[in-house]
């Protein structure tokens, strides 16, 4: 099935990104000196849909919901996802509250972790919010209604049930620090995708296992809920795995140099629902020992791709990911591509 637009909410606003030179994890009662980053960096709904906006451009519309303050930065975004072929109406601005602001703080090994600011105007995505926009927007069985995190749960849930009410296909991302609200929610049967990290998923299913077997388990609770719910679970450096209509499958990583990991699996997240929208499917049939070993087909190959890309650049968003860049890093990489997969981008 191929999608007519993709309709998300979730945090918008920008941040900085700081460096540490220890990689021990910063101590509650520490103080540490770090470098002040010049990279570029902005909240999760902006990461991933700048992918599914670049590279499904002129064929999905692509509308966030959202709110950010009446000030420099909030301005400065609407305009940035504008000029990205956004659909930006549904983003209000509010002259009490600022934008957004994310901190970033990442280790030698390049792994971060981030700070969000929960007193911003993102927490002014109320359910009735969620529901007004999507019902000026339209929903319908051709939508993928996308539900990111920095907004407050209750407006996530409430678009995954409205979304699928209408038919839509319901994709969902939970944080770790919101397992425990989400498994009150009773959100998952609405669910069509969970999209999660490890650390996510270990929060989720409330287990300590990895990889597969972790998968194994969070499929088993959530699918208590929801038997036909499907994941997406990104691995970091091990690449990522999904569950659908029982199997699980591995798509291995793209193997490339690394300045930063911030925004890696949102960039995953954007390409994939890039890939859905055009039809690809979550899984080809079977697993590759490494990325690129048969022909590449599914959707979070085209995710993989773009993760791939994305740590190579400094900024959250890696605006060098466009279509033309894709298509000839697959020509100078020899991959084999399903034709479908091509048409994509």
């Amino acid at each position: 099935m191929e999608f007519d637009k993709i309709i998300a909410t979730g945090g918008i606003g920008m941040g900085m990104l700081f460096l540490s030179d220890r990689q021990e994890t910063l101590g509650r009662s520490e103080s540490r000196l770090v470098t002040l980053s010049p990279a570029k960096d902005y909240c999760k709904q902006q990461i991933v849909l700048y992918y599914a906006a670049s590279l499904r451009k002129d064929a999905v519309a692509v509308y966030p919901i959202g709110y950010v303050g009446a000030d420099e930065s909030g301005s400065a975004s609407i305009e940035e996802m504008r000029l990205q072929g956004m659909d930006v109406k549904y983003i209000a601005q509010s002259p009490k509250l600022p934008t957004t602001i994310s901190i970033c703080l990442q280790y030698p090994d390049k792994e971060t972790c981030n700070f969000t600011v929960d007193n911003s105007a993102s927490g002014l995505v109320t359910p009735e919010y969620i529901v007004s926009a999507m019902e000026k927007i339209g929903v319908d069985k051709k939508s993928i209604v996308c539900a990111i995190p920095e907004v407050p749960a209750a407006s996530r849930a409430e678009m995954m049930k409205i979304g699928k009410r209408k038919g839509a296909l319901t994709v969902l991302s939970v944080p770790a620090s919101e397992a425990g609200e989400f498994a009150g929610l009773s959100v998952y049967e609405y669910v069509d995708i969970l999209a999660v990290n490890m650390e996510e998923a270990q929060a989720v299913a409330e287990s300590d296992k990895v990889n597969e077997e972790l998968l194994k388990e969070l499929s088993g609770k959530v699918g208590r809920a929801n038997p036909g719910i499907s994941i997406l679970m990104t691995c970091g450096g091990e690449g990522a795995y999904t569950f659908a209509g029982g199997r699980i499958e591995k798509v291995p990583p793209l193997r490339t140099d690394t300045l930063n990991t911030t925004g890696a699996g949102d960039a995953f997240l954007g390409g994939t629902l890039a890939g859905i929208a055009f039809g690809l499917k979550l899984q080809k049939g079977h697993n590759d020992p490494a990325f690129g070993g048969t022909a590449l087909a599914s959707a979070p190959e085209l995710g993989t791709i773009c993760a791939g890309m994305a740590v190579g650049c400094e900024d959250s968003i890696a605006f060098h990911v466009t279509p033309p860049a894709i298509r000839e890093l697959i020509c100078k990489s020899g991959w084999e591509t399903e034709e479908q997969f091509m048409k994509c981008i």
